[in-house]
């Protein structure tokens, strides 16, 4: 049971720690609640907590609790408790699509990935790269992440405006694919990337500025999924 009144500190723990022990042991545990409440992996920001406890506190709960092991830091004020993976029998790192996208939360930036990159994204191309390149409404940046690259490079298009990470990146692949070029095999593809990011009816519903050919192939993939 979390403790809620200096009194039931031992004395000389109090004495030791000073009269603000408790809050900082609160809000710790305020900060590793929070992250239980999601999925092991996911990637949280300084504002996330802000209604927990004010800056300067909070980043040195947030440094604690990485020195102690109990959080991973990513990147600069940006946080995760790392997913363990029965299959590889290890920990591991969000993805650096999963970062790229907290990042832009954590400027506020809108992105949406190069050509190249959502194509890799949604399998529509195999070639391997260690370079992930978004375009943003934001300034150039780049970030190292593991073994990995992050790019951010400003654009004026103001064509793709979806309410849907998902979705988005699987118009800018179709687009650069091209309508002429898919066949059974490209749907066999396009139609697992949908299933596996959960793009309904409803999303595509909410988002028919996209293109026609593009509408209706998602369309007709869907129905098919839910005839099934």
């Amino acid at each position: 049971m979390l403790l809620n009144s200096v009194e039931y500190l031992p004395q000389k723990v109090y004495n030791k720690c000073g009269g603000d022990c408790m809050d900082k042991m609160n809000t710790e545990q305020k900060i590793l609640q929070r992250m239980d409440q999601e999925n092991a992996g996911s990637i949280f920001i300084n504002a996330d907590f802000l209604d927990i406890a004010k800056s300067n506190t909070l980043r040195k709960s947030l440094k604690r609790l990485v020195d102690d092991n109990k959080i991973t830091r990513i990147l600069d004020g940006m946080y995760t408790k790392l997913e363990f993976s029965r299959i590889l029998n290890k920990q591991i790192y969000p993805s650096p699509v999963s970062v790229a996208h907290a990042i832009a939360r954590k400027f506020n930036w809108y992105i949406f990935p190069s050509k190249n990159t959502a194509l890799n994204m949604v399998g529509l191309s195999t070639q391997i790269s260690n370079t992930y390149e978004f375009l943003s409404d934001g300034p150039y940046r780049n970030y190292t992440y593991i073994n990995s690259e992050i790019i951010f490079k400003k654009s004026a298009n103001k064509k793709i405006k979806i309410d849907s990470d998902s979705l988005v990146t699987l118009v800018v692949a179709l687009d650069s694919y091209g309508k002429s070029n898919i066949n059974l095999k490209e749907i066999n593809i396009i139609t697992s990337y949908i299933i596996e990011n959960k793009i309904t009816i409803k999303i595509l519903e909410q988002n028919k500025t996209i293109p026609g050919w593009m509408y209706q192939l998602i369309s007709d993939i869907l129905k098919k999924e839910a005839e099934k």
